[in-house]
């Protein structure tokens, strides 16, 4: 199989021809929009190639970052991306079943472009599909081990099909937890919504109690970025 070329950001590059989870958008934006500015200790979950570790590491100079994933050769490849980076000592990447995470573990941040929703596929026959769609870990399963997971004060970030959002709120609901940023993301300022950006945190009440909500239209003409979407992501692609 030919190697894909690795794609370079401003600081770091990433491997990814052996991953289940390439390089794309939807990482890249939910790494430059979650809020981990606090962290100390950050899971990417699913992490694929490790774009989104490596985003994390680069925006928390002082965090320990944490990509898990199911698939070896993804591990393998993120495990090399993360040693050929400025950010290597803070790195770790680990072949690991997220539901048998140890519990004695804590995080203040735990990010997933989940590789766990329900879109309805049911074919299994490659590893990026495996990643893509709910296999055995829904969102009632992700929301619930990551309240396990998570320090008192710590957030769940995560981005998710547009239809999503009330299992969202249902599986936040059932472990004390509420979304308190939203963004809804859309190719262009005329584009459907056809996907969510979620921040949850524990609370005691119930229901959705968003303090934060945004919009985020990616592209203004063309393949030119809108303001909003080259100020979330200027630090990291080489052509801004």
């Amino acid at each position: 199989m030919k190697r894909s070329e690795p794609f370079r950001f401003k600081r770091f590059s990433v491997n990814h021809s052996r991953s289940s989870m390439k390089v794309g958008v939807d990482g890249v934006l939910l790494g430059c929009w979650a809020d981990t500015s606090f962290a100390k200790r950050i899971l990417d979950v699913g992490t694929g190639c490790g774009v989104i570790a490596l985003i994390c590491a680069q925006r928390v100079p002082e965090a320990l970052v944490t990509g898990i994933d199911i698939h070896k050769d993804s591990v393998e490849e993120a495990s090399a991306n993360f040693a050929g980076s400025p950010f290597r000592e803070r790195l770790q990447a680990m072949q690991m079943d997220f539901m048998a995470f140890p519990e004695e573990e804590k995080f203040d941040c735990i990010v997933s472009n989940p590789p766990y929703f329900d879109s309805g596929v049911s074919e299994k026959s490659s590893a990026r599909i495996n990643a893509r769609h709910q296999v055995s870990l829904g969102i009632a399963d992700m929301v619930g081990k990551s309240s396990r997971l998570l320090t008192e004060n710590g957030r769940l970030s995560l981005i998710l099909p547009s239809d999503q959002h009330e299992a969202l709120l249902h599986a936040a609901n059932l472990n004390r937890m509420a979304i308190c940023r939203l963004a809804t993301v859309k190719g262009t300022e005329t584009s459907p919504v056809k996907r969510i950006m979620a921040e949850l945190r524990f609370s005691s009440a119930i229901g959705d109690e968003c303090v934060e909500a945004d919009e985020i239209a990616m592209m203004a003409k063309g393949t030119e970025p809108t303001p909003r979407y080259r100020e979330l992501t200027a630090d990291f692609y080489l052509n801004y």
